[in-house]
């Protein structure tokens, strides 16, 4: 889903404060069971969700009308924290965040890019 529909924002303008709050509380109270396979209930552990909110770090968000939906932070490291939101998961946004996020680290100089990890975290292969 290309993120022309959506609009990609810097999620610590001064203008967007308490939207990041939002969006870790929309994550923290999502329903599902921690369970196998690539779509069974996957919720985000609570790593990630404090990883986003990390202070010193790059951000970048997608709302869609008043609603932020995806987070992407990056350290100075290059790790990469993402979250989108239940009901917009699997449609793209992250894969378009990331590249958006790419292109702007690239211009300020940030190291190479690499995935934050959880450690109770699973990679598939």
């Amino acid at each position: 889903m290309p993120l022309d529909q959506f609009l990609v924002i810097a999620v610590d303008h001064p203008s967007l404060n308490g939207t990041l709050g939002v969006f870790l509380e929309e994550l923290r109270t999502e329903r599902g069971c921690k369970g196998r396979g690539p779509t069974r209930g996957r919720i985000p552990f609570p790593e990630l969700i404090e990883r986003l909110a990390a202070p010193k770090m790059m951000r970048l968000g997608v709302m869609q009308e008043r609603r932020l939906i995806a987070v992407a932070a990056v350290d100075n490291q290059g790790a990469v924290a993402l979250a989108v939101v239940e009901e917009f998961r699997r449609r793209g946004i992250a894969n378009e965040l990331v590249t958006v996020l790419t292109e702007r680290a690239e211009l300020l100089g940030y190291p190479p890019l690499h995935r934050f990890t959880a450690p109770h975290a699973r990679l598939a292969g």
